[in-house]
C-alpha cells in the first residue's frame, strides 16, 4: 500500500457529531488502531480526512495512532467505531472496498433508489463532495439474459462498449485476459480487443453459430462459448481485469464495470420495496440496453427494455 493512503469521514446528517476518541481501523480482530483526537466535532455535512502519513500510518508521530497501518490495494475493509472515550460503543460503520488502481479512491455513491455503492471515483476529493464515478474504458451496454426463443439460454449474449477513442486490448502486457468475474465464467484470449467506440460480444453458444442466430455487423468481434448461464431472475455481472500481482505472485484483478440487475419482480431484493428493472427484457423477446454509455451502470436509471441489437448501437 502507498503511504499516500487516505481515508475521509462525512457528517450526513443535520446536526452536529462529536467523533472525538471514536476509533478508525483495517481490521475486525482490532477495531482500536488509530483513535481520533479527543473534542473533534463534525458539523453538518463537514469532512474530516485523515491520512496515513499524518495520523495512521508507519511515520506519523500522532499520539491518536495505536497501531499503525495502510489501506491494503489489493481491497479490504475500513471500519469507524463509535467510543466513549476508552469503551468501544454501539456505532460501527464498516466500508468493504475491492483492489483498487494506483492513485483511484474509492467513494459512496448515491444511486437513483437512493441505496448506495462504494465505488471507484472519476477524481479524488479529500474533504470536499465526492465526484461522479469512473466510467469506461469499457461499459457492459447490453444484456441478453432470457431469450424467448426455442434455442433458449444458447441465444444469451452480453455486449461490451468501448467509450474512448482508442482501441483497448482485453489483456495485460503479459497476455493475461481480462474475465467475467461475476455472472458467467469467460476469459478473454490474448488477442481480444474492442476497437475505438466499438463492440465485442461474449455470447453463450459456439461464434458462429450466433451470427447465424443474430445479425451482427462482420467487423465486431464475437467470443465464447462462455460457461455458465445468466440468471434469468437477476444476478450480479461483474467485469476485471488484470492490473497487479501480490506478494504471493497471484494476479490481481480490478473492476472494470458491474451491473447487478434484476427482472423486475424481486420488490423484496429492493431498499425501497420496488424492483426498478424493466421486466420486459424477461423473456419477453428484449434486452436490458444501457441508455448513457458514460453513465454509471449499476442503476436501473441507466438500462432499458429495448430490441435486441448485438454489435451495433442501443435503440
Amino acid at each position: 500500500s502507498s503511504p499516500g493512503d487516505w481515508i475521509e469521514l462525512k457528517n450526513t446528517t443535520s446536526a452536529s457529531i462529536n467523533i472525538g476518541n471514536w476509533f478508525l481501523s483495517d481490521d475486525a480482530e482490532d477495531l482500536t488502531k488509530y483513535q481520533i483526537k479527543a473534542g473533534t466535532v463534525l458539523a453538518p455535512g463537514a469532512y474530516l480526512v485523515l491520512s496515513a502519513d499524518a495520523n495512521f500510518g508507519t511515520a506519523s508521530s500522532d499520539t491518536g495512532k495505536l497501531v499503525d497501518f495502510a489501506f491494503s490495494e489489493y481491497g479490504e475493509t475500513a471500519y469507524l467505531t463509535s467510543s466513549d472515550g476508552t469503551v468501544i460503543t454501539g456505532y460501527r460503520e464498516k466500508e468493504d472496498f475491492d483492489a483498487s488502481e494506483n492513485g483511484i479512491a474509492f467513494g459512496r455513491y448515491q444511486k437513483s433508489t437512493g441505496s448506495y455503492n462504494f465505488v471507484a471515483m472519476s477524481s479524488n476529493t479529500p474533504g470536499a463532495a465526492n465526484a461522479y464515478p469512473k466510467v469506461g474504458p469499457v461499459v457492459i451496454n447490453e444484456i441478453m439474459y432470457n431469450p424467448p426463443d426455442l434455442n433458449g439460454q444458447n441465444s444469451e449474449y452480453i455486449e461490451l462498449r468501448n467509450t474512448t477513442g482508442s482501441r483497448v486490448n482485453l489483456y495485460d502486457v503479459n497476455g493475461v485476459g481480462w474475465e467475467f468475474s461475476d455472472g458467467i465464467d469467460y476469459v478473454f484470449p490474448s488477442d481480444a480487443n474492442i476497437p475505438a467506440n466499438g463492440y465485442l460480444l461474449v455470447v453463450k453458444t459456439t461464434p458462429a453459430y450466433f451470427r447465424t442466430r443474430y445479425i451482427v455487423p462482420s467487423n465486431v468481434m464475437v467470443f465464447g462459448p462462455y460457461g455458465g448461464n445468466l440468471s434469468n431472475g437477476g444476478e450480479k455481472l461483474e467485469l476485471v481485469k488484470p492490473s497487479d500481482t501480490d506478494e504471493l505472485g497471484q494476479t490481481v484483478y480490478t473492476r472494470v464495470d458491474r451491473v447487478v440487475y434484476s427482472d423486475g419482480s424481486h420488490p423484496e431484493d429492493c431498499p425501497e420495496g420496488v424492483d426498478l428493472w424493466p421486466a420486459q427484457a424477461d423473456g419477453k423477446g428484449k434486452s436490458l440496453s444501457r441508455k448513457v454509455v458514460t453513465a454509471y451502470g449499476n442503476d436501473p436509471n441507466n438500462w432499458q427494455a429495448s430490441n435486441p441489437t448485438p454489435g451495433t448501437a442501443n435503440p
